[in-house]
């Protein structure tokens, strides 16, 4: 075999030892054991049988061809028994092919095999020299001619069709070469010589080309041998791996089929390696895609870029795809590159999956952390912007009727819960008022908490009918009350809404307009939404000014009380006044308390200014006469202030009791019913009497006459404005009216303006009457002789 050593101790080791030593050192390059001695030796054949049934066919055919020809020139029975040789031969070849055909390829083949064959080159080669040897002299000028060019081409085509056996293209192109090339030798002709020696010469060259390709051929033999040697030894590299490392190990043919399933993968896939062998990999991974809600999106975008990627045919590394096992999500990281045959072409992937759901798991938590508020789980205040921005970068300025609608919100009462019930009662709060506004959004809307009780709803592509529809179902949920571990607190709150584009198209401005209806919701009264207006900028900048402002208007005298009666429908007296805060500001002169009250409960002040209310209006009782009672309105701060039961009671010390009311609207009962309930009794533990003020506008009423003592139960000016005209406010109020003869309480109308209203009051049984009817709030020094004078003015009550 060429290029290979053989053991010592065989007949083929001492002919190479024979040849000379530098024929040896030049073909013998390469050493190697006898089993993969045998293994190049079945390459080689194989190489040749491959060209076998060609070179047989055509050994025929040109043998059938040159009897043809020469039929005739040449004894007729020489050349029958030429072509038989030549079909013979050439048979014998091809039964041996056939039969290298019909069993297994070789793995291994003997000297003996390729003694074989190199006889068998040897003997048809001479059967072809025989030829020009016997009749070229008998030939003419073309038919010589003839047979040398059939000739010339046996030569170079048996050294090309026996190269991968390069002993046997010696012997077949010697043989044939020196044959012909003294046939061509002997020819009667000037330059027989000539040609003849030309042609000996170039069958040395084929014969050289045949042993430079053999040895080509040999180089890569051993080089594939060692790949294998080194392929076996990376296969135990890599099964060890597989055995130790948590990564897993794949590989995929030209139709994404799995190859060498490994235990490993098996185990990952969760069935048998056999099963899953030849199994299309991508149908089996896209059928483990996550179902859950919220990974499904990225999920498939992760596992579309893996198929671009594979379709690309460049190597990638740490891909991750989310996977689902079970009902537990699962990360892997993939990292492969493609697998090439010669041409360039991809035949397949080789790779490595590695578990990374710990990592991914931790990456999300973070990712959380980042986007999420952590108490309610809701987007947080960066998130809430971040989608914002993507929302008016899509933009609806084109789509008439819709917008991108921010809306902010802001619990009332929430700093009292906080500060009465603990910062656990105000977390919880927190939780449920999020848990309320997430069951009424929309999929598609954004939710989160800007921070404290500061709420915000992002709606894209919506109308104002949208928003306000969304709104009503809002604050619908945000009805019931919460339930705190036991303790029940109303959710109260108000939210101001701005619209893109009409009202900004970048976030700060967007906000900022939000912003400023929310303050306009609140300063209407809370528990209520508006709609940015135009205007609101300039309301803002007065609230501003007005707030500022405020903080000093107590030293600067500019805040008065002043004093509205309450008459009597039965008897026609005066039977109280209420005292209202009234303040007069140097630049924009008499601020309505409409305003400047809901300023002083936003920045804090309220605490304070209602004790000075208290106690000047307790000073200026002193000065009356004790048939008449002062009632002064108290806010839900200031029930809710730690220090409001020793301020009362040193605001009335010296004061006969029953002498001043206190007013508590119902909106300062809700924050913290059995906060208040101790209040109240205690405030009535120190001879005030109580009014519930506004009634029939707040939340729950009849459910605070059931837990509260009051004495007094003022009707709401909006039910008697529409007394006359309205029969729904006739059957409210006459309600209201039967229900406070049959709680043993005083019903006070408030807002009586017309003689008409008061005489349907009466008529109807409500005690006690208030209005500009009878008269505007006074100064203190008006009351006395407003009260002394009041005997001619009984006349309105008769009238009435």
């Amino acid at each position: 075999m060429l290029f290979i050593s053989t053991p010592p101790d065989s007949p083929a080791d001492a002919a190479t030892r024979r040849r000379p030593k530098r024929m040896r050192a030049w073909f013998s390059a390469y050493d190697v054991d006898e089993p993969l001695a045998a293994s190049f030796r079945a390459r080689q054949m194989q190489a040749m049988l491959r060209l076998t049934p060609a070179a047989m066919v055509v050994n025929i055919a040109n043998a059938l061809v040159v009897g043809v020809v020469l039929w005739g020139h040449v004894a007729g029975g020489f050349m029958l028994a030429w072509v038989a040789a030549v079909v013979l031969l050439a048979g014998l070849g091809l039964r041996g092919w056939a039969r290298e055909q019909a069993r297994p390829p070789r793995r291994s083949a003997s000297r003996r095999a390729i003694r074989h064959a190199i006889g068998h080159a040897a003997l048809l080669g001479a059967v072809w020299a025989a030829l020009p040897l016997s009749v070229y002299g008998a030939l003419d000028v073309q038919q010589q001619f003839f047979v040398g060019v059939v000739l010339t081409g046996m030569i170079c085509a048996g050294g090309f069709a026996l190269a991968s056996l390069p002993a046997a293209a010696t012997g077949w192109v010697l043989v044939l070469g020196a044959g012909t090339s003294v046939a061509v030798w002997r020819m009667d002709s000037a330059i027989a010589h000539a040609l003849g020696l030309l042609l000996f010469l170039y069958s040395l060259i084929v014969v050289y080309s045949a042993w430079t390709t053999a040895k080509t051929f040999g180089a890569r033999l051993v080089a594939e041998a060692r790949a294998d040697r080194q392929h076996e030894v990376i296969g135990l590299l890599l099964r060890d791996f597989e055995d130790h490392a948590s990564d897993v190990l794949w590989e995929l043919d030209a139709a994404g089929r799995l190859q060498h399933v490994s235990p490993r993968l098996a185990a990952e896939l969760g069935a048998p390696a056999p099963w899953l062998q030849n199994l299309p990999a991508l149908r089996l991974l896209r059928r483990a895609l996550p179902t859950q809600a919220g990974m499904g999106a990225e999920a498939r975008a992760a596992w579309q870029a893996l198929l671009v990627r594979l379709e690309s045919g460049t190597p990638f590394r740490e891909h991750v795809i989310a996977l689902q096992r079970g009902e537990q999500p699962l990360w892997w990281s993939l990292s492969a590159r493609p697998l090439r045959d010669a041409a360039g072409h991809v035949v397949g992937w080789r790779g490595v999956a590695a578990d990374v759901t710990e990592r991914q798991l931790a990456h999300q938590r973070l990712s959380w952390m980042a986007h999420n508020d952590a108490l309610t789980g809701l987007a947080n205040r960066r998130h809430y912007r971040e989608r914002l921005q993507a929302a008016l970068a899509v933009g609806w300025a084109g789509t008439p009727g819709r917008a991108v609608a921010a809306v902010l919100f802001d619990m009332d009462g929430f700093k009292q819960v906080n500060d009465t019930l603990g910062h656990a009662a105000g977390d919880a709060l927190l939780r449920v008022f999020g848990e309320r506004l997430r069951a009424v959004v929309r999929e598609g809307d954004t939710l989160a908490r800007l921070g404290g009780d500061e709420f915000a709803l992002l709606l894209p592509g919506v109308g104002m009918e949208q928003v306000q529809s969304l709104l009503e179902r809002v604050f619908a949920a945000l009805a019931p009350p919460a339930d705190l571990g036991g303790k029940t607190v109303a959710l109260r709150a108000c939210a101001g809404v701005a619209l893109a584009p009409r009202d900004g198209t970048d976030v700060d401005t967007l906000l900022g307009h939000a912003d400023m209806a929310l303050y306009a919701a609140k300063r209407t009264g809370g528990h209520r939404w508006c709609f940015f207006e135009s205007g609101m900028h300039e309301s803002r900048r007065r609230h501003a000014q007005l707030a500022q402002d405020l903080r000093n208007a107590l030293e600067r005298s500019e805040l008065r009380l002043a004093y509205q009666p309450q008459v009597c429908a039965v008897s026609g007296r005066i039977s109280g006044v209420e005292a209202l805060l009234r303040w007069t500001h140097p630049e924009h002169g008499a601020v309505s308390p409409a305003e400047f009250i809901p300023i002083a409960e936003a920045v804090g002040l309220m605490p304070r200014l209602g004790r000075w209310v208290l106690e000047q209006a307790c000073a200026q009782a002193r000065q009356w006469p004790a048939a008449l009672k002062v009632s002064v309105n108290v806010s839900a701060r200031q029930l809710a202030d730690a220090q409001f039961l020793d301020c009362v009671q040193a605001a009335v010390d010296g004061l006969q009791e029953r002498r001043i009311e206190l007013e508590v609207t119902e909106s300062a009962l809700v924050d913290d019913a059995d906060a208040a309930v101790q209040t109240l009794n205690r405030l009535r533990e120190l001879g005030v009497q109580l009014a519930l003020d506004d009634f029939g506008t707040g939340y729950s009423a009849l459910g605070y006459l059931r837990r509260f003592r009051f004495d007094t139960l003022k009707i709401d000016r909006s039910f008697v404005n529409d007394l006359e005209a309205d029969g729904e406010a006739r059957v409210i109020v006459e309600t209201i009216l039967a229900m406070t003869r049959a709680l043993g309480l005083v019903a006070i109308a408030e807002g009586v303006e017309t003689a008409g209203q008061a005489r349907m009051l009466r008529e109807r049984g409500c005690e006690g009457l208030q209005g500009f009817l009878f008269s505007r709030p006074l100064a203190a020094q008006d009351v006395l002789p407003f009260v002394q004078a009041w005997e001619g003015g009984r006349a309105v009550m008769e009238a009435v």
